[in-house]
């Protein structure tokens, strides 16, 4: 318990550098729900890969642009990565359980309501959309999509800890990345025939239950995963 009374005062001085970005966070959602809500009849009848591409592209850049560049990991020198905020942490009497706890609330806030946003936008401006899921199932289908975004960016706060990265690594995370991608591209393009985002709004109809326990379990152990290897990666770690 004080692990999060301590991480919670600490992430209050880095906070006031995010609720500038919440503007933009809540800009970005309305223009991209209002994008998403165009196109959201002609997905939902037909199989459109490009729709999960945008979707997916809006929720992997989300910590880029709703936190301070000096949040997000950069090159420090020669092949070491991190980000400034935690080199500046790093260096004061503060336990590391808390630097770390204090760095997921700080990313966790926008990346909430940068996805709940652009989901309330999606369903205010597509009838579509309101067809097919009440207001409840709404709610379900923004948790579930709410918990991948946690999920997918809890690495951000891994890079911010620092790691030693050559250009053979990044190539080869890059080629990693752009595999995967089309693995699951073809994955639901022709073998379910059926886009992500489709299938978990129906998912969310008829299975509610099951989709908020995954909305719970999931970036329960993605962050603990975070959590651990963060560490990991401060013990081990030479920032000089």
């Amino acid at each position: 318990m004080n692990t999060i009374k301590e991480s919670i005062w600490l992430a209050r001085f880095d906070f006031r550098y995010v609720v500038k970005h919440i503007p933009v966070v809540l800009l970005l959602a309305a223009l991209y729900g209002f994008f998403f809500s165009g196109i959201m009849e002609g997905y939902l009848g037909t199989v459109q890969p490009a729709f999960d591409l945008f979707f997916f592209l809006y929720l992997f850049f989300m910590p880029a642009w709703s936190r301070s560049k000096d949040s997000l990991a950069r090159r420090i020198g020669g092949d070491l990565y991190a980000a400034p905020v935690f080199l500046l942490l790093n260096q004061l009497p503060i336990k590391r359980s808390v630097i770390i706890t204090s760095r997921f609330i700080c990313l966790y806030v926008p990346i909430t309501i940068g996805t709940v946003g652009v989901m309330i936008m999606t369903y205010y401006f597509s009838d579509a959309f309101k067809e097919i899921l009440n207001v409840r199932y709404l709610i379900v289908l923004t948790m579930f999509w709410t918990g991948i975004a946690l999920s997918s960016c809890s690495a951000s706060v891994t890079m911010e800890m620092g790691d030693r990265i050559s250009k053979k690594r990044f190539i080869t995370s890059f080629i990693w990345l752009v595999g995967g991608a089309a693995a699951l591209y073809f994955l639901m393009k022709d073998v379910l025939q059926t886009g992500i985002l489709k299938w978990s709004i129906f998912f969310s109809a008829d299975h509610p239950v099951l989709m908020v326990l995954m909305a719970i379990v999931i970036p329960t152990l993605s962050t603990w995963w975070a959590y651990r290897h963060a560490l990991k990666q401060m013990n081990k770690m030479d920032y000089m």
